[in-house]
């Protein structure tokens, strides 16, 4: 019973000096997906010296060991596991596939009194039609690669044209942008001076209505104050004018009740009339004679009276005559 590390090959065309491998080949395997396809492992095992007593006992040989256990364990062990991915998943994790087998089938030799070492994954080779498939793929991907490469390069051509354009552009853009904030100034200077004007022309209107009413009320003002002053004086000119017309007549009646008293009320009637026909240039002697009651010379009145009667009657003969 060897008790120094020994390797075990799962391969077609590898074995060892010891030949306790002699038997063991490739393991086929088949994944979710439905490939079947080939992997090589190596373990790698070491039975402690105070162990290979209990190891020969159970086994009688070495090669039992290998029969009864390693080989069935090993590759039960890698067919579940790749049931349970596909051939491409199986491919990625190559390196945590190994580390778990490792662990799995060391737990299993224990059981036996042997030490697993180390369980090594050696050559996968995958079916045909899916070495094509990937093939096409990872062709398919190198072209995309390339394509994204040339498509960088030419929008970063494009870029670098664009941006030399832009730079020979740059001198006008400063122009043209110079020119636009200068015509901006010059109508924000115009809005503002329309603003000013405007505003001016409100204060000036808003100052000469201000004015107007101001005068317009010193107009009233006066105007009432004159009105009041036409008016006062009138009252008093009128009042100055009625006491004085109350003085002559009072005046006046005072001298006809003198008069009256002095020459008697008939007297002083007569010469009242006869002073009024001298002013209104009737003849104090009458054309025609009005007599009175039983032949008596009449009054003065009938007098007058005649002659009013005589001066109708030729006025008659007038329009007739003519």
């Amino acid at each position: 019973m060897p008790t120094t590390n020994i390797v075990l090959n799962w391969a077609n065309s590898r074995s060892e000096a010891h030949e306790l491998d002699k038997n063991l080949s490739t393991i086929s395997v088949r994944s979710s997906d439905g490939f079947t396809f080939n992997l090589d492992v190596a373990q790698i095992i070491h039975v402690p010296r105070n162990e290979a007593p209990k190891v020969i006992a159970r086994f009688g040989k070495m090669k039992n060991l290998v029969s009864q256990v390693l080989e069935p364990t090993i590759a039960n062990y890698f067919r579940n596991a790749a049931q349970k991915s596909d051939v491409i998943g199986f491919l990625t994790n190559r390196s945590q596939r190994q580390d778990d087998a490792k662990q799995h089938i060391s737990q299993v030799l224990a059981d036996y009194n042997v030490v697993g070492v180390d369980t090594l994954i050696g050559d996968i080779v995958p079916p045909e039609a899916l070495m094509k498939t990937m093939t096409d793929r990872n062709l398919a991907e190198e072209e995309r690669r390339t394509y994204e490469i040339q498509r960088s390069a030419q929008l970063e051509r494009k870029e670098f044209e664009s941006a030399k354009a832009g730079a020979d552009m740059q001198p006008e853009v400063v122009k043209s942008t110079r020119q636009v904030e200068i015509n901006t100034q010059m109508s924000a200077a115009k809005v503002a001076a329309a603003k000013g004007d405007a505003e001016s022309r409100v204060i000036n209107a808003k100052a000469d209505a201000e004015n107007r009413t101001i005068n317009a009320h010193a107009d009233a003002e006066a105007k009432t104050i004159i009105a009041k002053a036409d008016a006062q004086a009138t009252e008093v000119n009128g009042s100055a004018d009625a006491g004085r017309i109350k003085a002559i007549d009072l005046a006046e009646a005072e001298v006809t009740k003198q008069k009256t008293e002095a020459m008697g009320t008939e007297q002083y009637a007569i010469v009242r009339v006869a002073e009024a026909l001298a002013s209104n240039g009737v003849k104090l002697v009458p054309e025609i004679l009005v007599n009175g009651k039983d032949g008596g010379s009449g009054s003065m009145i009938d007098a007058l009276i005649g002659s009013e009667m005589l001066k109708k009657l030729q006025k008659e003969n007038a329009n007739l005559s003519e």
